[in-house]
Order: C-alpha cells, then sequence, then structure tokens
C-alpha cells in the first residue's frame, strides 16, 4: 500500500507540475493540430520517458542531501547563480517578438519528445524540489520500491497531462499561447524573487 501512495505522489505532483504552458505543452498542442493527434501522443510518450531518468537523478539527489545536510549551502549557492541566469534568460525571451507566422518545422513524434524533454531545464530541479518537500512533511519515505513507484508515478503523471493537450488542442489553442506568452514573465519574476530571498538569507 506504501508503494501505491508513493505512485499517486508520483502521478499528481508531475500532472500538476506540467499544468501550466511550457515548452513541452505548447508543442504538443501544435503536433496534434498541425500534423495529428497520433503524432502529438507518440511526442509525449517519448517526454515521459526521459521524466523516469529525470525524476530518478532528483530524488538520488534528495537522498544524497537528507543523508548529508551540510551539503545544503553549497547548493543553495549553485542554486542562486542558476535561477538568476534563468532570471534574465526569461525577462529577454518575454520581450522577444515572436514571429507567428512563421512556418512551423514538422517534428518526428517519440524522438522529438526525448529531446525536447532533456532541454527541460526545470525538471529535475522540480522533481528534487518536491521530493525534498515530501519528506520534510514525513510523506516520503526512501526505499527502491517507493522510489520506483514514484519515479513511474511521475512519467504517467506528465504522460497524462500531454495526453489531455493532446486531445484538448484545438480549443486550447489561443489560450495557452496567450498564457505561455505570459509565462515567461511570470517565471522572471519568481526566478528573480529567489535569488532575492537567497541573498538576503547569505547575508543575514
Amino acid at each position: 500500500m506504501e508503494t501505491v501512495f508513493h505512485f499517486i505522489l508520483g502521478f499528481f505532483t508531475s500532472f500538476l507540475g506540467t499544468l501550466f504552458p511550457s515548452m513541452l505543452s505548447m508543442t504538443t498542442v501544435k503536433i496534434s493540430i498541425r500534423e495529428s493527434q497520433k503524432k502529438a501522443i507518440s511526442f509525449a510518450a517519448g517526454v515521459a520517458v526521459i521524466v523516469i531518468a529525470q525524476a530518478y537523478i532528483a530524488v538520488g539527489f534528495s537522498k544524497v542531501l537528507v543523508d548529508n545536510p551540510d551539503y545544503l549551502m553549497t547548493i543553495q549557492q549553485f542554486g542562486t547563480i542558476v535561477f538568476a541566469g534563468l532570471s534574465i534568460y526569461f525577462f529577454n525571451q518575454a520581450t522577444k517578438k515572436k514571429a507567428s507566422n512563421k512556418k512551423q518545422k514538422k517534428v518526428k513524434g517519440f524522438i522529438s519528445g526525448l529531446l525536447f524533454s532533456m532541454l527541460n531545464m526545470f525538471a529535475i530541479p522540480f522533481y528534487f524540489g518536491v521530493t525534498s518537500t515530501l519528506v520534510m512533511m514525513h510523506w516520503y519515505d526512501f526505499n527502491p520500491m517507493n522510489n520506483l513507484f514514484f519515479v513511474f508515478g511521475s512519467s504517467l503523471g506528465t504522460f497524462f497531462l500531454l495526453f489531455l493537450y493532446t486531445k484538448l488542442a484545438k480549443r486550447i489553442e489561443k489560450r495557452i499561447e496567450r498564457l505561455a506568452n505570459q509565462m515567461d514573465v511570470i517565471l522572471g519574476v519568481v526566478t528573480a524573487l529567489i535569488v532575492v530571498i537567497n541573498l538576503v538569507d547569505f547575508l543575514l
């Protein structure tokens, strides 16, 4: 029963984490509309396969941090630099004019899903943060079976959400594009706030 609980944790945290418009969800929608739903589902499957590796790495990293809390300061310092770079990147993306009439290149379904998912810079930090939070709440217990079920739950949660994007693509295309454009600004603000909070923490 404990393993099933960890599977559910992985599924729902991954589902909610993928809910907001992103490069992956936007690409899924575009493939579904401009090519086919079958290819979009294949793309989602490729994304989900990489999530298995990303979530597994994050879980392992969380275990190391729990066992060695002295590493926390080093990670926090490194994270501050990373988030500062991400903040600059997102604000830069938000100011760029995107040519909406530009012809889109076709993608190769499953293989493109693998490649796009590898480029998702937030995946490992996201699962690391989720796992660490669940541990602090005493909801997560590190053992091989729990880890395995959490990882596969995370993969399935991502696939299921992208599958829904595929099926609802035509209804949500315009809305998701508008929200995605705003997300660059939102993510820029969030990452900038994280940098400020970490800098204040270092100075105090």
